[in-house]
């Protein structure tokens, strides 16, 4: 009885025709190469995510140039004047060019998060690495989607 249960979803996933939804077979371009403003962990997150998904059989030659910001600003302060509420505002400005440098296409890629600020200096800055992290990867799928739909 236990192995029907185990076999079946199997059976059903097998059946139902699941195709990747990323995936370098159907991807349109390819990347020649990248400049980037900052080489750190996020913006190398966004390169390999983008290399991962990049055709060399493609007809698209694209070189890639991204400026990536990211900063925090205090948006409300208590009695004391320290800080109780941050904006952390990640930016990302895509350029998209050809074999010959000419411009195919830029988008400004753009998202903010809100939060309180934490009188505890250690676990407030590993928050801001999660919520940097988390912007990055929903950037990064946003880029890919783009990157999909550029003629």
């Amino acid at each position: 009885m236990k192995k029907i249960f185990l076999i079946f979803p199997l059976l059903l996933i097998i059946s139902c025709g699941y195709t990747p939804l990323y995936s370098s077979k159907d991807s349109n371009y390819s990347v020649i190469s990248f400049k980037k403003n900052i080489d750190n962990n996020l913006t190398n997150y966004i390169e390999n995510s983008i290399n991962v998904l990049s055709n060399e059989n493609a007809n698209k030659n694209l070189n890639i140039i991204f400026d990536f910001k990211e900063s925090i600003s205090v948006i409300l302060k208590d009695s004391k004047g320290d800080p109780s509420r941050n904006r952390l505002k990640i930016t990302v400005d895509l350029s998209l060019l050809d074999e010959n440098e000419k411009l195919i296409a830029s988008k400004v890629f753009e998202e903010n998060f809100e939060y309180n600020v934490n009188d505890n200096k250690f676990n407030l800055r590993q928050y801001e690495k999660n919520i940097t992290q988390n912007i990055v990867e929903e950037i990064t799928q946003q880029i890919l989607l783009y990157l999909a739909n550029v003629k």
